[in-house]
């Protein structure tokens, strides 16, 4: 009986003793949990804090440190160097591609702040201290959508025989279109959205771009596009003008989007607003199908006092694009958004007419560099017509001659033309008259600063130092060699009768060419250069 009472006793001193030590565990572990809690919380706090001040600071990253300071004491934190509290506000790009945030740089390509609070939390229960950190990063994606000498105006009857020509030879098909048609695609604009939404397949802008189509299928698509947007005030003949087009078009001719339209440093949701001009995305992708091929327009059906024939030879050496995106440079030095026009060679042969009984043959050739054009910085606002987007452009060289270019020179990009002198009138071999001349406009250079309403028609253009219509200053430069192999005329019996001949035809030969040569994104010796959208986007945390 004792030894049980003793056994009992040890017992109950046993679990006297585990009580004692779980207790002292249970204790010590609310109190760990009491301090955990309070660093999460504090941890939480500062988030918050950083969140807010990266969102704030964003708006204006000038002015990011003030900013994100009197964000961050507004949700109570204070910044102080004996407690340990600390505030680091960076200003810097954040690349969307490479999702990076990169630190610095030229003031005027910040589009991102960095903001980083440290403060020293202590513990209530254990000794000493523990440093809580938070950071947020804050992107405002501002983008805006640029062009470079893409546009065409007003058309009218003249222009409208030679966009027949051009386009009906992109196309691989006859067009007969009216002046009054080409004015409706000329005034006439698609959203990348809307086209995306009349796709039945594709519900992104990125796999709207990376969609292989053939043109004809880009053109149905974008009058289903349309056709869905009618309330929105599209005339029925666009929409029609576009059917038309998409079921003449060669079915070979096949492209895709983000060949031509730059988007890659561009958000899906802001890339989805751009509107693209109709006449531009049509020839503009025609042009990007054609990829090698030769345009060759004979015929164009010109009528002008003494010009017997007129053809025109075209060859793309770089097809032109319109871009989509963010203001600035990568770290490479590259400029995120940027656009070109067209370098192209063309040829044109013209017969002018008779003189002294044979028929003066007159060759030209044009050489247009590509222009280019790229997005500097954007400066939203309050109302959206008050933002501000500079765009830095340079205007292609421009090249034009009187004389014979060498016979692979439209067909051989890899190598450059020559041109010689030209025999424009040969009667019998008794009479000769040779002709050379070559003009050039060098590229012209500037900063353009634009302001709304930011669509088609805000455009501005740049020009080299060269100001005159290349085709007048080519006659003015027209050196002409007579050869009379013995005959008794005077050189004013030949050549004053010629350049009566020519004269006219050099004089409407720009205002004949520029809209061809503008729609395939062309201008001699001049860009216009066009900011057709701006997108002002909310700030949004990335990191």
């Amino acid at each position: 009986m004792r030894e049980a009472s003793l056994l009992a006793g040890f017992q109950r001193g046993a679990i006297s003793i585990m009580a004692a030590v779980g207790l002292s565990v249970a204790i010590g572990a609310a109190l760990l949990a009491v301090d955990l809690g309070s660093l999460f919380h504090e941890r939480r706090h500062l988030q918050t804090v950083v969140d807010n001040a990266a969102l704030s600071a964003v708006n204006d990253p000038a002015q990011a440190s003030a900013i994100a300071l009197d964000a961050a004491s507004q949700n109570g934190f204070v910044v102080d160097s004996t407690s340990g509290s600390a505030l680091e506000v960076v200003p810097g790009r954040y690349d969307a591609r490479a999702r990076q945030f990169f630190p610095g740089g030229a003031p005027a390509l910040h589009n991102a702040v960095q903001v980083t609070a440290r403060a020293q939390q202590p513990y209530f229960f254990a000794l000493g201290s523990r440093q809580v950190t938070a950071t947020a990063t804050a992107l405002r994606d501002d983008q805006a959508a640029l062009s470079i000498g893409t546009a065409v105006a007003d058309i009218d009857t003249e222009k409208s025989i030679l966009l027949n020509a051009l386009l009906g030879r992109l196309l691989n098909t006859s067009l007969n279109l009216s002046a009054v048609a080409f004015q409706g695609l000329v005034d006439s604009s698609v959203r990348l959205l809307d086209l995306v939404n009349a796709h039945a397949r594709i519900g992104t802008v990125e796999e709207l771009l990376a969609l292989d189509m053939t043109v004809g299928q880009l053109l149905e698509l974008t009058a289903r596009a349309l056709e869905r947007n009618s309330l929105l005030g599209v005339d029925a003949d666009v929409i029609g003008t576009l059917d038309l087009l998409a079921l003449r078009a060669d079915g070979n001719l096949q492209l895709k989007l983000g060949d031509l339209i730059k988007t890659e440093f561009a958000s899906g949701n802001q890339a989805a607003e751009a509107r693209i001009n109709l006449m531009q995305l049509i020839a503009l992708s025609a042009q990007v199908a054609n990829g090698e091929h030769f345009l060759n327009l004979p015929a164009l059906g010109i009528d002008l006092p003494g010009l017997l024939k007129l053809d025109v030879a075209l060859t793309l050496v770089e097809a032109p694009a319109i871009a989509i995106g963010p203001a600035g440079q990568d770290p490479q030095g590259n400029w995120l958004t940027s656009a070109h026009s067209a370098q192209a060679r063309v040829k044109l042969d013209l017969l002018v007419g008779e003189l002294l009984g044979g028929v003066v043959h007159l060759p030209l050739y044009v050489e247009a560099g590509a222009g280019d054009a790229w997005l500097e910085a954007i400066d939203c606002r309050y109302p959206r017509a008050d933002s501000q987007v500079m765009i830095g452009a340079r205007s292609g060289t421009a090249r034009a001659y009187v004389g014979e270019v060498n016979p692979g020179a439209m067909s051989n990009r890899s190598t450059p033309a020559t041109v010689s002198p030209a025999t424009i009138l040969n009667v019998l071999g008794l009479v000769t008259v040779t002709a050379r001349a070559m003009v050039e406009v060098p590229a012209g250079n500037a900063r353009l600063s634009f302001n709304g309403p930011f669509d088609s028609d805000n455009t501005q253009r740049i020009e080299g130092l060269a100001t005159a219509g290349l085709f007048d200053r080519l006659a003015d430069d027209l050196v002409l060699d007579v050869n009379l192999l013995g005959l008794s005329l005077g050189l004013g019996d030949v050549l004053s009768p010629l350049l009566a001949l020519l004269s006219p035809v050099f004089g409407v030969l720009d205002s004949l060419l520029a809209p061809v040569l503008s729609l395939l994104g062309i201008q001699l010796g001049v860009a216009d250069v066009t900011a057709f959208d701006l997108r002002c986007g909310a700030p949004q945390l990335v990191r």
